[in-house]
């Protein structure tokens, strides 16, 4: 009797142990991935996909021109809050008078709303209104956890009930890059019906596929079982489960019409992801490839072609609807 007695202890220590053991591996990986203190953003890995220095050179010329399109921006905007969960989430916004056609510009991880503001400038100077929040955990907005798309997809609802307060007439475009272009994508299979179309630039097909390239690039490790423990604490700490935000599970929902654009140099989020997020779209849809792009880096190879290729889908797909 107290040989089996010992062996239960024995086999409870163990258990103990090994639940201690990965419930660290697992808090590790979520708070490196999902806390806005980490250094996560700081990613040195061994690229996969080179970019060639005459490439290299445009894009970087295009992005110090765009930049300073941005600064010019951001000296106009104004600035509100709203309180979503007891956070308050902050955004920029500009309007013009009589207009009912708004765009929301949605930043990537560890980003901030100025990153959108060249973009804002060009929404604005096509005659929309435009609103550049700062994600939940991003910026001037609180939070905890960053969302990855799937929490900011309901913050970005709560941002356009505050459009639809100011005009009840808004016909709202989504346009996201990167983190940004998930949220705009899982939006998109709630069905808001203030919005009328998307853009979406380089965004994941989901938390877990995302998760589970960087995991092997920049640890070498396995998803099984580091990835699933994960999952378990984001589910507790973070309030959802990487696999349940999913931009494809989104996308099947979706009927408004959304435009696809991805570099096709990039080794952050995949291109072959965006071929597969298309191909789950089943709304009216197109797809807009910038070979000698990395990651976020379309509008700056080439802006010009970049909005052409924008306008033109929303002028005939979202407008004309």
């Amino acid at each position: 009797m107290k040989r089996l007695k010992n062996k239960w202890i024995i086999l409870i220590v163990v258990l103990s142990l090994l639940l201690g053991t990965s419930y660290g591996i697992g808090n590790y990986f979520v708070n490196y991935a999902l806390s806005p203190t980490s250094s996560s953003d700081q990613r040195n890995v061994e690229d996969e996909v080179e970019i060639n220095d005459k490439d290299k050179n445009i894009i970087e010329v295009n992005k110090i021109e765009e930049d300073k399109k941005g600064e010019e921006f951001l000296k106009t905007v104004d600035t509100t809050k709203i309180k979503v969960q007891s956070m308050n989430l902050e955004a920029k916004y500009k309007e013009h008078e009589n207009q009912h056609y708004w765009t929301i510009l949605v930043h990537g991880y560890k980003s901030n709303n100025q990153s959108m503001m060249s973009y804002g400038k060009e929404y604005y100077q096509r005659g929309y209104n435009v609103l550049l929040p700062d994600n939940r955990a991003h910026g001037n907005s609180e939070g905890d956890y960053v969302g990855m798309g799937w929490l900011d997809k309901d913050d970005i609802s709560c941002w356009i009930d505050w459009i639809v307060k100011k005009d009840k007439e808004a016909k709202v475009i989504v346009h996201g890059v990167s983190m940004g272009g998930a949220t705009t994508m899982m939006l998109s299979g709630d069905d808001n019906e203030h919005v009328i179309g998307y853009i979406e630039d380089c965004g994941y097909t989901s938390v877990w596929d995302i998760f589970a390239s960087e995991l092997d690039k920049r640890f070498s490790l396995p998803t099984f079982p580091v990835l699933d423990i994960s999952n378990i604490v984001a589910s507790i700490k973070a309030g959802y489960s990487f696999k349940e935000a999913s931009s494809i599970n989104q996308l099947k929902k979706n009927q408004k019409p959304m435009l696809f654009i991805h570099g096709g140099k990039d080794d952050f989020v995949p291109t072959s992801m965006v071929y597969k997020l298309y191909d789950n779209a089943a709304c009216t849809k197109d797809i807009y490839i910038v070979k000698q792009a990395g990651h976020a880096e379309s509008k700056n190879y080439n802006p010009k072609e970049y909005w052409k290729h924008v306008f033109e889908f929303i002028d005939k797909n979202i407008l004309e609807q």
